[in-house]
C-alpha cells in the first residue's frame, strides 16, 4: 500500500492540494479549522513518504540532491506539528507563530516536477559559491567606507553617521537607491551653499561609482566565475574524451600488430 508514495503523480497531486490549502489559510475563512487539519494531514503524509523512501532506497536516497532537498523542506515544514502533542497552544508564544510560515516551504517541492529544476538548483548553488568571495570583499569595503564616513560626519549628522553601524545602514540605503537624494538634501539644509553643493556632488559620485559601476562590476565577476566553472567542467570532459581516444588508438595498434 505504501508503494503508492513512490508515485510522483500521486505525491504531485497532494503538493498541488497543499499549495491551494496554504493559500486559503492566508484568508480568514469559516473553514480555517478544517484547512489546518488538512494541512497537518498532508504534512504527515509527506513525512511518511520521505521516511518510506529512505527505508526503500537506503543510502542511495542521499545520493540524490533533490531527495536531500525534499528531506530538508519536509523537516522544516513539519516543525508546527510538534504543538499537536504539546499541552501549550502555539498562540501563547507569539514568536512560535513564525513556525507556521514554514509551511510555505512545501511549495518548493513542486519544483521537482518542473523540467531542469535540479539544474536550476545546481546553478544557484554554483552562483552562491562563485559570489561568496565577492560578498566578503563587498562587506570589507562597506566596513571601510562606513568607518570613513563616521569620522567625517558623526558630529554634524549623528542620526545618519553616529557610528559605523548607522553609517553602514545609511550607505546601504543610498546604494540601493533608497534615499540616495533625500539624505544629501537633508544634510545640505542648514549649511552654506558651497558646502551643500559639495555634499550633493560627493554623494552623487558615491552613488554613481559605488552603486551603478560597482554593481555592474560585481555582476560581471559573478558571470565570469560561473562561465569559468562551466569551462572547467568542459575541459575535464574533453580531457577524459582524449584519454579514451588514446586508449582506443593503443588498442587498435595492438590489434593490428597481432594481425601482422
Amino acid at each position: 500500500m505504501l508503494k503508492i508514495l513512490l508515485n510522483n503523480r500521486f505525491i504531485g497531486a497532494f503538493i498541488l492540494l497543499n499549495a491551494i490549502v496554504t493559500i486559503l489559510l492566508t484568508f480568514n475563512t469559516p473553514i480555517d479549522g478544517l484547512l489546518r487539519i488538512l494541512d497537518h494531514a498532508i504534512t504527515i503524509l509527506f513525512l511518511v513518504e520521505i521516511f518510506y523512501k529512505i527505508y526503500v532506497y537506503k543510502k542511495d536516497f542521499f545520493k540524490s540532491r533533490m531527495n536531500v532537498f525534499d528531506l530538508v523542506i519536509i523537516l522544516v515544514a513539519s516543525l508546527p506539528l510538534f504543538f499537536l502533542f504539546s499541552e501549550h497552544d502555539p498562540a501563547d508564544y507569539n514568536y512560535i507563530l513564525l513556525l507556521r510560515v514554514f509551511r510555505i516551504f512545501k511549495f518548493i517541492r513542486f519544483g521537482k516536477f518542473i523540467p531542469n529544476f535540479s539544474r536550476l538548483i545546481r546553478d544557484l548553488g554554483r552562483a552562491v559559491k562563485a559570489s561568496l568571495s565577492l560578498i566578503v570583499g563587498a562587506l570589507v569595503m562597506m566596513i571601510i567606507i562606513s568607518t570613513i564616513l563616521t569620522y567625517m560626519f558623526k558630529d554634524a549628522y549623528p542620526t545618519l553617521f553616529g557610528n559605523p553601524f548607522e553609517s553602514a545602514y545609511t550607505v546601504f540605503r543610498m546604494l540601493t537607491i533608497e534615499g540616495w537624494y533625500e539624505i544629501p538634501d537633508f544634510m545640505a539644509e542648514d549649511i552654506p551653499y558651497t558646502y551643500s553643493v559639495l555634499i550633493r556632488l560627493f554623494f552623487s559620485l558615491f552613488v554613481f561609482l559605488g552603486g551603478m559601476l560597482g554593481m555592474s562590476f560585481f555582476t560581471s565577476l559573478i558571470v565570469d566565475e560561473m562561465v569559468s566553472d562551466n569551462n572547467d567542467e568542459l575541459v575535464e570532459k574533453v580531457e577524459s574524451l582524449e584519454k579514451k581516444i588514446d586508449e582506443l588508438h593503443r588498442m587498435n595498434k595492438e590489434l593490428i600488430d597481432k594481425i601482422k
